[in-house]
């Protein structure tokens, strides 16, 4: 069998993932962001995860000239969300939708962050690893937000075949 970018892309989709919106703000204060669904814990100790970022996408510079990067993990009632941070002609209307917030970051830094998000973590870039057409962040957690209980009893935002899924608790 030969191995395809389209054949490995298809694979991929078949497997479901955890949906998030990475943000940070560039030099100026202006907010960015992407959906993601290549985000994964690395280690509690250090308490640190890695988001793999397309290095055409319009977050990629400001990650990693910042170093600075929140990760929200969405509800399925946030599906919404999806579009505008999916595709660049929607990126002006990326922050307009849902009910935002802004997050001391180690220094003077603010990060948008979505108080309504299943759980919400802010890191600080420690190490990055180039490869092919995406780079790998590796990023010190600093703070983790975790929802409320009307937040953590709705279903999380699963993507599985270019769709999203649901998932029931046993």
């Amino acid at each position: 069998m030969t191995i395809t970018s389209p054949g490995l892309k298809e694979a991929m989709r078949n497997v479901p993932s955890t949906v998030a919106l990475i943000t940070s703000r560039d030099q100026d204060g202006k907010p960015h962001g992407m959906a993601a669904s290549a985000v994964i814990s690395v280690s509690v100790d250090p308490p640190s995860v890695l988001v793999a970022v397309n290095q055409t996408a319009g977050i990629f510079p400001v990650v990693r000239s910042t170093g600075r990067i929140c990760i929200n993990f969405l509800g399925k009632h946030q599906e919404h969300l999806i579009e505008p941070f999916s595709r660049s002609d929607m990126r002006e209307h990326r922050f307009a939708f849902e009910d935002w917030s802004d997050a001391h970051h180690a220094s003077t830094d603010r990060l948008p962050w979505l108080p309504g998000a299943r759980a919400v973590v802010f890191g600080e870039i420690d190490h990055e690893v180039p490869y092919g057409s995406h780079s790998l962040f590796i990023a010190k957690v600093s703070r983790v937000c975790l929802p409320s209980t009307e937040t953590t009893e709705r279903s999380p935002l699963v993507w599985i075949g270019g769709k999203s899924a649901s998932l029931s608790y046993a």
